[in-house]
């Protein structure tokens, strides 16, 4: 019987269970429910008021349908109400349907704990203040899209609004404080008090009492299914047979990329790796060490396997390809310094982790920075440079990437946390002129011969969104001596406090 929260999950410890099976039924599977053989815990996660049955059980509300034929998953409508059980998983619940005795895995990010959000489109629970800013800054949504959240103070909510400067056309985010009354009730401003956040929304939505009038609700990336489940996540090999490929979406340095699903349930890109040079032990070493790296920021790596060659390893699936790439579509060319600087500080944030933690990543740069739903960034192939022969660590060409290298790495075949700096510098370059080539026009020995002989450095780009400040850290970044970088702790402060789309504190309704 499979065992649930919190027992089983040991991540990387004890003997491994076996990989779920999926029966091919046609449908939802109807095997005898497996029961809960630990107590559950209290929920921690969510700050509003959950509603909850008359025996005190927690109720969330399904914000999307979910259909599978895992019977390890939960099947529901959008609007079902179902049963929390645990949530001592981070990424899954074990719930039961409220109106039928199913249990099973819910993915939390298609549940709604907090019952005054309910269903609305416009409710982002605990959506923080600057994954607000990043989801209301895609260019999909126009000024006027809107937000309400979790605030950071235990109980109470805010209002998160795309506007426009008329003088400056510059692009804003601003936020409002939405107190609650002892009472009951809702209020931004103490004159006008509402039972609800519905009817809160919908007076602002035909008043102009705040920067502008409530427009649409803000577009809300569909979550897909990014993590295996808890009794399937530890298994370190798994057998060709449930990886299924169904598209190519290119090739990298070390091999082709596939999308393909896991399982039969998750959505993955799958590397097959280029064959020369794997040592399948020392691959198995590295991998494991990759596979319990857990950041936000940083692409999932999710399963190996080795049972025939090509090699390979099953990763997140990232909707929008490569960050190059993205900064050339019609979507990447509309994203203005604010979003930019957005990309900034995740690339940042997932390298603060492996400073941290005294890793490199060796081939930082755009390409290798991949673009989810909802403008998501997370860095990507950290970590191959070292599973495959370093005999093989090449770029398109059969090179070094020469452009994107920090002199020293070059010249004496050093990687460090500092060299990473300074390709981060060169990836800031291609983000702030929307994919534009690092050294245009030169060859890589040119290049080379002028950075580490003349100390040569490119100059600010012309693109309107490169502004001083911007150029002024690249500069920081290609210093010669790599102990003058910052480090990416600053990098990371650096951007996310930028001051371009909202004031430090929440405006009040007029």
């Amino acid at each position: 019987m499979l065992r649930f929260f919190p027992k089983f999950l040991q991540r990387f410890k004890g003997k491994k269970q076996p990989p779920a099976r999926e029966e091919d039924t046609g449908g939802p599977s109807r095997e005898p429910e497996a029961r809960i053989e630990e107590p559950t815990r209290p929920l921690s996660n969510a700050q509003g008021e959950h509603t909850q049955a008359a025996d005190n059980r927690v109720i969330a509300i399904a914000l999307y349908p979910l259909h599978t034929t895992n019977r390890f998953i939960l099947n529901f409508e959008k609007g079902d109400e179902l049963i929390i059980e645990d949530d001592s998983d981070p990424d899954w619940y074990m719930a039961c349907h409220l109106n039928e005795e199913r249990r099973g895995f819910v993915p939390k990010s298609y549940l709604n704990l907090d019952r005054f959000g309910g269903e609305e489109r416009w409710f982002f629970g605990n959506t923080n203040r600057a994954d607000a800013e990043r989801l209301l800054l895609q260019p999909e949504n126009e000024p006027g899209s809107f937000l309400v959240r979790h605030s950071h103070a235990q109980g109470s909510y805010a209002l998160s609004i795309k506007d426009i400067d008329p003088k400056t056309n510059e692009i804003l985010i601003r936020h409002y404080k939405i107190r609650t009354l002892d009472r009951g009730g809702f209020f931004i401003s103490p004159r006008n008090q509402f039972d609800t956040l519905k009817d809160l929304v919908e007076y602002y939505s035909n008043t102009d009492a705040l920067c502008r009038i409530l427009e649409q609700p803000c577009l809300r990336p569909h979550p897909a299914i990014l993590d295996p489940l808890p009794n399937s996540r530890d298994e370190y090999e798994v057998p060709f047979e449930s990886l299924e490929f169904f598209q190519t979406l290119g090739k990298g340095n070390f091999g082709e990329v596939f999308y393909g699903l896991w399982n039969g349930t998750v959505e993955v890109a799958i590397k097959r790796l280029i064959s020369n040079g794997v040592q399948t032990d020392e691959f198995r070493r590295e991998v494991a060490v990759m596979k319990a790296i857990c950041h936000p920021k940083i692409v999932r790596l999710y399963a190996i396997c080795t049972e025939r060659e090509p090699f390979c390893i099953v990763m997140e699936y990232m909707c929008n390809g490569n960050l190059q790439h993205y900064l050339k579509t019609d979507l990447g060319k509309r994203l203005q310094l604010p979003s930019l600087v957005r990309i900034c500080s995740q690339i940042a944030d997932g390298m603060m982790y492996l400073e941290a933690n005294n890793m490199i990543h060796r081939d930082l740069a755009a390409r290798n920075i991949l673009v989810g739903d909802g403008g998501i960034v997370k860095l990507a192939d950290f970590g191959l440079a070292r599973i495959v022969d370093e005999a093989i660590y090449v770029a398109s060409g059969g090179k070094l990437p020469i452009r994107w290298a920090a002199p020293e790495a070059y010249t004496t075949g050093e990687f460090t946390i500092k060299s990473d700096v300074w390709s981060f510098g060169i990836a800031l370059y291609e983000i702030f002129t929307h994919g534009g080539s690092p050294y245009s026009g030169m060859t890589n020995s040119q290049v080379s011969q002028l950075v580490t002989k003349q100390d040569y450095r490119m100059p600010k780009p012309s693109d309107p969104d490169c502004i001083d400040a911007v150029y002024e850290i690249m500069t920081m970044c290609w210093k010669k001596d790599p102990k003058d970088r910052p480090t990416f702790e600053f990098l990371y402060h650096f951007f996310t406090d930028f001051p371009v789309t909202s004031e430090a504190s929440y405006r009040e309704a007029e």
